[in-house]
């Protein structure tokens, strides 16, 4: 019982524990990269925002990234930070916190960041 115990502590407690947090890797983020290659350095997001399909067939959305409920770092206020990745047209355009956003805040994507910056202000 004692060495199930040890193994199911070494195993689980790293996991719980973890320094998998959004803030050791957003800065490995870089304008252009896709999806998948955003997934590969952050892991699947929390959640997807917000997303939408315009007219033209362009496309917008937006990841959010928090640190694991199970983790020693959403207790900690210096990883308690959410994060979002903004991609156009399967593309990151913008990386941060959620206040970086042009003047929005948490409320989904406040309608897909303005709903994107107002289709880029009517081309």
């Amino acid at each position: 019982m004692k060495k199930a115990l040890w193994f199911l502590c070494v195993l689980v407690l790293p996991a719980i524990l973890g320094c998998t947090t959004p803030s050791r890797y957003i800065s490995h983020i870089k304008l252009g990269m896709t999806p998948d290659q955003v997934r590969k350095i952050m892991g699947d997001p929390y959640t997807v925002r917000a997303a939408k399909t315009y007219e033209g067939g362009e496309t917008a959305e937006i990841w959010e990234y928090i640190a694991p409920v199970f983790s020693a770092a959403a207790f900690s206020d210096k990883y308690d930070k959410s994060y979002w990745v903004f991609f156009q047209n399967g593309k990151v355009v913008q990386w941060g916190e959620p206040g970086d956003f042009s003047g929005t805040d948490s409320a989904t994507g406040v309608m897909l960041v303005k709903d994107f910056y107002n289709k880029k202000l009517m081309r």
